[in-house]
Formats: C-alpha cells, sequence, structure tokens
C-alpha cells in the first residue's frame, strides 16, 4: 500500500471534520453577534425611547444555545480545553501521550453522555408542543441547532482522538 493511499482518507477525514468545525465556529460566531446587537439595541430602545425589543429575550436565549453547542467544536478538535498538568512533568512523554489518549476519550464518551441526557427533554418538548414565551417558537427548533451542534463537537472530539498526539512524532 503506497504511503499517499495510507494518508489520504486520514487526511480527508481530517479536512472533513476541520470544515464542520469551521461551519460551527461561524454559525457561533453569527450568534455571538445577534447576541450582542440585540441586547444592546433593546436596553437602548428599552430605557432611551421606553420601546423594548418584543423578543429580545426569546432571541438571546435561543442565540445562546447555538453559540455553546456550536461553539466547542473547534475546542475539542484542537485539544484547547483548560488542561491542568499535575503529573506531566512527573512521568515521560510515552506516558504524557498516553494522558492525552485518555484525556480524548473521556471527552467522547462525557460528549456523548450529554447528548444521550437531552433526548429526552427534546421528545418532551416536541411532545407536549413547548414554545418560547414571547416568539411562540416551537421548542424543537432550537432542540435541532443543540442537536447538531453536540453532534459536530462529538465529531470534532473524535477527530482529536483519532489525531496524533502533538510530540509524539506521528504516532498513535
Amino acid at each position: 500500500m503506497s504511503q499517499e493511499h495510507s494518508v489520504g482518507p486520514a487526511s480527508r477525514r481530517a479536512r472533513v471534520i476541520a470544515a464542520v468545525a469551521q461551519a460551527q465556529t461561524w454559525l457561533a460566531m453569527a450568534a455571538a453577534g445577534v447576541i450582542v446587537v440585540s441586547t444592546t439595541a433593546d436596553v437602548v430602545l428599552r430605557y432611551g425611547l421606553g420601546k423594548p425589543i418584543h423578543g429580545a429575550y426569546d432571541v438571546v436565549e435561543c442565540m445562546l444555545a447555538l453559540f455553546v453547542f456550536h461553539g466547542l467544536s473547534a475546542v475539542f478538535l484542537t485539544r484547547s480545553n483548560i488542561t491542568i498538568d499535575l503529573v506531566d512533568h512527573f512521568v515521560g512523554p510515552v506516558a504524557r501521550r498516553a494522558l492525552v489518549r485518555f484525556g480524548d476519550l473521556v471527552q467522547v464518551l462525557a460528549l456523548a453522555l450529554i447528548a444521550w441526557a437531552m433526548i429526552s427533554p427534546a421528545i418532551q418538548a416536541y411532545d407536549y408542543g413547548d414554545r418560547k414565551l414571547e416568539l411562540g417558537l416551537p421548542l424543537w427548533v432550537v432542540w435541532v441547532f443543540v442537536f447538531t451542534g453536540i453532534a459536530g463537537t462529538i465529531l470534532s472530539a473524535i477527530g482529536a482522538l483519532l489525531s496524533p498526539v502533538p510530540g509524539a512524532g506521528g504516532a498513535h
């Protein structure tokens, strides 16, 4: 098997995962922008003219869900999570790589557990026809964005798990 063939699928997989993470980052940035603009406009209009924006609270709440669940993807893909190096100085490079791999595995499992725990409330929101109070937006719409966000974040965490550990010389 040629070197190009063995690297190709992994490289293609990494590019697809990176593209998904980038798209999620752009969506999270757009949601953050909407949060800032709608909050600022609501405050200015509310206290300046006495005319608040109807539904601003619901808009911010929905955008916050997008921001959180889509914004995490790039963090997991690049292993940019906050880490505490308690034992890194006492163990060798092989043990450090094993700790990184263990962390990668734990984060995939934790994200999967979070996604699983969200299924029941999402189904209930759909079954009961729950809606946002001011906008009347069905909550299942928000849940769709939350689930696509967590799915992309899990994909990114799997991408980190399958990628080489920095300082490992390309070894897995």
